[in-house]
């Protein structure tokens, strides 16, 4: 058995996380857009709709906590959670992955939000 398959899994591992943890600054983001819509009457939009959710479920969402989830967010090999649940309401919710195919990227999927991330390399 060669090494090489570690490497490439290694290799894959950290493309991966890298994509992840570029994903939670444009979550917190988003979060900021929702707190904002919420605030200035329009409860329309998709990130409004996500912090009243939020809200509902007694986890209020402030820029200030946002911020500090969109920080602290550091998944681990094998261990990857959602961005979106993690800045917004705080749950590590687990992603699974869909393997690269012709039409589309290898991507990441939270069944708890509902929000998919691309994770291969571009």
């Amino acid at each position: 058995m060669s090494a090489r398959p570690i490497v490439v899994d290694r290799e894959r591992a950290q493309a991966r996380l890298a994509a992840l943890m570029k994903q939670a600054p444009i979550e917190f983001a988003r979060a900021v857009y929702g707190i904002n819509d919420r605030a200035g009457g329009r409860l329309d939009t998709m990130a409004a709709r996500e912090v009243e959710r939020a809200a509902r479920q007694g986890m209020p969402v402030t820029q200030e906590r946002a911020e500090q989830r969109a920080r602290a967010y550091l998944p681990t090999a094998g261990h990857e959670h959602c961005p979106r649940c993690w800045v917004v309401y705080g749950h590590k919710s687990p992603l699974r992955f869909r393997e690269e195919t012709v039409e589309r990227p290898e991507s990441a999927a939270c069944a708890a939000c509902g929000a998919e991330y691309a994770t291969a390399a571009e």
